[in-house]
């Protein structure tokens, strides 16, 4: 990470600070300008600025909003305002009931750390509301209402329906803090869709590099859960061994997916070479190729790709232990070019 670059607060951040600050006007009528957000592990706090307060909506609410702020991180939920409604029903009780409103996501799939059919508020999330509301008031049974106002749109530029979250976003995060440029945000989405895929078949995942692979495969094996791994390709793998999948089905194109015979499991161009040179290489092509796509259309002989998918197939197998590894390849316009099997 960049020391440089800002760092912002999660979702979860927000929704604990706006639950805090409506909880304060429930009791006392004061809007704060500033609350204190106590982070996971209760070590540190987060100072948040309140956008807006009210003493009462028409259900007898207080309710307060907070503009998360994810700092220097390109993320879909930054400048989102993130609203919280208290309701105190009684001073008795020892209770924090925390639901979510509109343009909170629902879960329609197993797999995630949240019930099918609850609202996707994580369960650390749901720890920082609860703390935060009862440093506000520490009595009564209060039930909280977290509401994204913007969330439906917003969740169209994340991965939440590719993890059967739909209408809305999810209120996350496990540090209450937003890395800027973090890749862990993106390694836990990848871990987080191959756990939904094992809810649906434990024996076998289906993964791509991206969306090439993924829309062959779906066309191929008729609409399955694809997992894409972006650039995490080793990663990826090494999760779905863990998880417990025995059988792997890999599509994609031979510029990416050659790299993990050149040795590289993460090909971001970055952390990885290009493979035309490789490529041309293993088929002992003379002269210069700039990119494999370029190769394939010199080459067109679907044993030579059978063979280089064979290859791959086998290193992956004998590197992870999947008990089958199969390889598809496809070219940029998403055509089979070659396709191999490793079972041995």
């Amino acid at each position: 990470m960049n020391p440089a670059l800002r760092k912002g607060f999660t979702t979860g951040t927000a929704a604990a600070a706006a639950a805090k600050a409506a909880a304060i006007m429930a009791l006392s009528g004061r809007l704060p300008e500033v609350v204190s957000v106590t982070l996971p592990g209760g070590i540190s706090t987060l100072a948040i600025n309140i956008r807006a307060a009210s003493r009462h909506d028409s259900k007898d609410r207080s309710t307060a909003s907070v503009i998360k702020d994810g700092g220097d991180d390109p993320d879909a939920t930054n400048g989102l305002e993130i609203t919280a409604a208290i309701r105190v029903i009684n001073h008795d009780g020892a209770e924090v009931i925390i639901k979510g409103g509109d343009g909170v996501g629902i879960v329609t799939k197993a797999g995630l750390q949240i019930p099918v059919g609850a609202h996707a508020i994580n369960p650390v999330p749901l720890a920082m509301i609860r703390t935060a509301v009862r440093e506000a008031v520490p009595n009564g049974l209060i039930e909280v209402e977290i509401i994204v106002p913007d969330g439906q749109r917003a969740a169209g530029k994340t991965f939440n329906s590719r993890l059967g979250i739909l209408g809305g976003i999810s209120i996350i995060g496990t540090t209450g803090i937003v890395e800027p440029m973090s890749v862990e945000a993106i390694r836990a989405t990848i871990r987080c869709d191959l756990d939904v895929a094992y809810e649906e078949n434990s024996l076998r995942v289906y993964l791509s590099p991206g969306k090439i692979g993924e829309d062959s495969l779906r066309s191929i094996f008729h609409g399955v859960h694809v997992v894409q791994m972006s650039n995490f390709i080793g990663d990826s793998l090494h999760y779905a061994a863990t998880k417990g999948f025995r059988e792997v089905v890999i599509g994609g194109h031979p510029g990416k997916l050659a790299k993990l015979l050149m040795g590289y499991f993460n090909t971001h161009s970055g952390k990885s070479p290009q493979a035309a040179g490789f490529v041309a290489k293993y088929f002992g092509l003379k002269g210069e190729y700039n990119t494999v796509e370029q190769i394939i259309g010199h080459v067109q002989n679907t044993e030579k790709f059978n063979s280089l998918a064979y290859d791959i197939a086998a290193k992956i197998k004998t590197l992870y232990g999947f008990s089958s590894v199969d390889v598809l390849l496809f070219n940029m316009k998403k055509q089979p070019i070659g396709a191999a099997a490793c079972t041995k």
